[in-house]
């Protein structure tokens, strides 16, 4: 079974995307966007665990990431007790895919923007620290929430973690107020 991350993700993300949201869709009461969520942190796991070799007994890549994907969505029902649903009588399959095809070309359309690439890479480029360096490991150094805790005496992976995300919604806010004084986004 192929261990190297990239191979899995060309292989099998876009493929596993429709089905895995009916999947949680049909067991949870979860929406779309929590559930894709969902999906994107299960494939942030998937590379953790091969780097940590937690993937060498792995059959099918496919039961893998489904459940890991139930695990996190049962942890997620558990924290949220009223979760807007999906109405499986009424669901669209063809209707879901619109939306969803919508929502890659207007990804793609602002991706492509050169104005908005310039305005986050002059906002990226003024992280104050400590969100510089937990970023920079995390993403550019690929280092462990457990190393990030250890060389920036964190008490635990779980603090790291807190501190990483709160840095990203800085982040966010800040490109995001960035491209409306601009003009570029409304």
């Amino acid at each position: 079974m192929a261990t190297d991350y990239n191979e899995i993700v060309h292989r099998n993300f876009e493929e596993m995307k429709t089905p895995f949201v009916n999947f949680l869709r049909k067991n949870f009461k979860i929406n779309y966007d929590d559930i894709m969520d969902i999906y994107v942190n299960v494939w942030i796991d998937v590379r953790d665990n091969i780097r940590n070799r937690k993937t060498d007994r792995v059959k099918s890549w496919r039961s893998y990431i489904f459940n890991l994907g139930w695990k996190q969505a049962c942890k997620f029902a558990t924290r949220k007790r009223d979760i807007p649903c999906f109405d499986d009588e009424n669901f669209d399959r063809e209707e879901f895919e619109k939306k969803y095809t919508e929502e890659q070309e207007t990804e793609n359309s602002i991706y492509n923007d050169p104005d908005l690439k310039r305005v986050l890479a002059t906002e990226l480029s003024y992280i104050p620290d400590p969100c510089n360096k937990i970023l920079r490991y995390y993403y550019f150094e690929e280092c462990s929430m457990k190393n990030i805790a250890e060389v920036m005496n964190y008490s635990n992976s779980r603090s790291a973690n807190v501190v990483r995300n709160r840095c990203l919604e800085r982040i966010k806010q800040r490109v995001l107020n960035a491209v409306r004084r601009l003009g570029i986004l409304d």
